[in-house]
């Protein structure tokens, strides 16, 4: 009898989909904790760009934030974002792998086909951020709070506090506020992460095998595309959620496309990518900490057919 570990199969009970879905989320949940300071300096730089303040150095940023508003700014709505990253994770990396081992399974195939891969990223990148995103639209503001002037800050206590207050101050619909770049971005930061990941994986296999030299590999990999990918949408749905009326009572972005446009002619081309740097040091080894874990996560609790 072979002793090496069952290959994962979703298809063997509905409790590996589950597992699946559980997986994901306390992956996601980790990466999150590693590295939820580098996130919010991601966003502050965002914001930065948008005000034209000219060239942004993200060390420099990083000093001045903490020398005004001390070591805790760097953790402003992580309570958001845990909620925000377990659901989210459990959604577009769960939901994705049990559709691939599924196609598997029914094609008695090793892989799926690049077509499949694509489908399952973009699917159920799109389905988890329209999911998650209240939690999403607390957790950008919560971030931003302390870079706003005084008189726009809006104070929330909590995740539950900020989901209130939006929904009696603004109405439910706020709640999905910039709600198109925010599926554009998941779906490109799924498409862009795991596309070239499983892809680059399953080219290297045959000289490392499914190694974890081959997991970080491919990992690098599908976090310099998601970077590429998804930075876009990610600056625009930050500055479509964070806006707040102005003196005439309208706002400064009327959607995703006016947001694209004006930040063109504001900050030209690269203000799409403002922040690729900071944004990179995220992905990437939130990339690779969320793949290898997840991955591990799977090997050990997933069961084969029996």
């Amino acid at each position: 009898m072979s002793n090496s570990r069952p290959t994962p199969n979703p298809g063997s009970s509905a409790m590996n989909k589950i597992k699946n879905i559980l997986t994901a989320g306390t992956a996601g949940v980790t990466s999150i904790l590693t590295l939820y300071p580098i996130e919010t300096l991601k966003t502050r730089i965002q914001m930065k760009s948008e005000s034209g303040t000219g060239k942004i150095s993200p060390l420099g940023l990083m000093k001045e934030m903490y020398k005004a508003e001390g070591i805790k700014t760097f953790y402003m709505g992580l309570g958001a974002a845990i909620m925000r990253q377990f659901l989210f994770a459990s959604l577009r990396i769960g939901i994705f792998y049990n559709f691939i081992d599924y196609v598997k399974q029914k094609n008695n195939a090793t892989s799926a086909t690049l077509l499949q891969t694509i489908a399952g990223s973009l699917a159920s990148g799109g389905f988890a951020i329209l999911t998650v995103m209240p939690f999403d639209v607390v957790f950008v503001r919560m971030q931003a709070e302390n870079s706003l002037p005084v008189e726009q800050r809006r104070g929330y206590t909590s995740l539950l506090n900020g989901l209130s207050r939006i929904s009696k101050e603004e109405g439910v619909k706020t709640l999905w506020k910039g709600v198109l770049p925010a599926v554009a971005r998941a779906m490109a930061l799924n498409f862009g992460m795991l596309v070239p990941y499983e892809k680059c994986k399953a080219l290297l296999a045959p000289y490392l095998g499914q190694s974890k030299t081959n997991n970080i590999i491919s990992s690098a990999v599908g976090g310099l595309g998601a970077a590429v990918c998804a930075l876009p949408f990610d600056n625009a749905k930050v500055k479509l959620q964070k806006q707040t009326p102005g003196p005439d009572g309208k706002l400064q972005y009327k959607g995703l496309i006016d947001c694209m446009k004006k930040t063109l002619v504001k900050e030209g081309l690269k203000g799409y990518w403002a922040g690729f740097m900071t944004f990179y040091s995220f992905v990437f080894p939130q990339s690779v900490m969320l793949l290898l874990v997840n991955d591990y996560l799977r090997k050990k609790f997933m069961t084969a057919t029996m």
